[in-house]
């Protein structure tokens, strides 16, 4: 439980600190953090002062991701943003170097948002509720968690999310099998189909590369699944009234982006389009996707 600091600010509990993982990509901006949740260790990444920060954003990574998609987002949050605002992500089972349960039937999606609440619980979003982003699949996690449990969240950002379970395409299903014979590391030959499987100059591809070895396949297949068969929440976000924001790049094709609009459309938000950006605004465009989120958590 978190507490309050001599000086009346909000303390979240104290987190061990581990090493990152891979390159540092947030420049030294960020430092790694163990966090124990029921299924074992996962790793987050904290800026400085998040303990009594009086405002928390908390990131959710997407389906192959790992917190380490944030890190070098950090850096530019920090400079553009609140001197009272710090950052933090976690990566989700299985994912990198979190605790990663062999059988996929250990990532299911109840799995995944209780996680995410003992991992807030941890940050100290009870004393001081978090602005909540998720990204991708991420954010199909981080709306049930802010349904489970509204009085944690002070914000909802959904980035490049659907609200609707995605219809496998045959490239799909087909990589999905190939994962299966030839295992994870097959996942940094497909985003870097003319780089051999060795160490790399830059930062982030070397970290997809090592990531790519250490992800679960058991997490892969099990979020794979998940993604074809979820409910929509659109009614039970309504029904919170928080304050939501739906972003999404204007080169975004993972689902479709009328699906983007019908969710913002269902509830009453106008949704945010990033200009040049694909899937991953974070990486494509982030300083756009930075002052749009500054925008929006200033508004909040």
């Amino acid at each position: 439980m978190s507490s309050i600091d001599s000086k009346g600010a909000h303390a979240a509990p104290t987190l061990k600190p581990i090493p990152l993982f891979g390159p540092d990509l947030s420049a030294g901006t960020a430092r790694g953090v163990a966090i124990h949740c029921s299924c074992g260790t996962l790793t987050g990444a904290v800026t400085e002062h998040y303990a009594h920060a009086e405002h928390l954003s908390v990131f959710i990574p997407g389906f192959t991701g790992s917190k380490e998609d944030f890190l070098g987002f950090f850096p530019g949050l920090l400079g553009s943003g609140s001197q009272g605002r710090a950052y933090a992500a976690y990566s989700q089972r299985g994912q990198a170097d979190s605790a990663a349960p062999q059988e996929t039937e250990s990532y299911a999606l109840a799995d995944f948002v209780s996680d995410g609440i003992e991992a807030l619980l941890q940050f100290g979003a009870d004393a001081r509720p978090v602005d909540l982003v998720g990204h991708s699949f991420g954010g199909v996690v981080a709306r049930r968690i802010a349904i489970a449990r509204p009085e944690l969240i002070r914000s909802l950002t959904l980035i490049s999310s659907g609200a609707k379970s995605l219809q496998e395409r045959p490239e799909q299903k087909a990589g999905i099998e190939a994962l299966r014979r030839y295992g994870t590391s097959l996942l940094f030959q497909a985003a870097y189909p003319d780089l051999p499987d060795e160490r790399q100059a830059d930062p982030y591809t070397e970290m997809y590369r090592l990531r790519a070895h250490a992800s679960s396949l058991a997490g892969i297949l099990g979020i794979s699944a998940l993604l074809k068969d979820y409910p929509d929440a659109s009614d039970a976000l309504s029904a919170l009234g928080l304050p939501i924001a739906i972003m999404y790049g204007s080169e975004d094709d993972v689902w479709p982006q009328e699906l983007y609009r019908w969710e913002a459309d269902r509830l009453a938000v106008t949704p945010l389009i990033i200009p040049g950006a694909g899937h991953s605004a974070q990486l494509d465009r982030p300083i756009a996707l930075s002052r749009a989120l500054q925008r929006f958590w200033e508004l909040g």
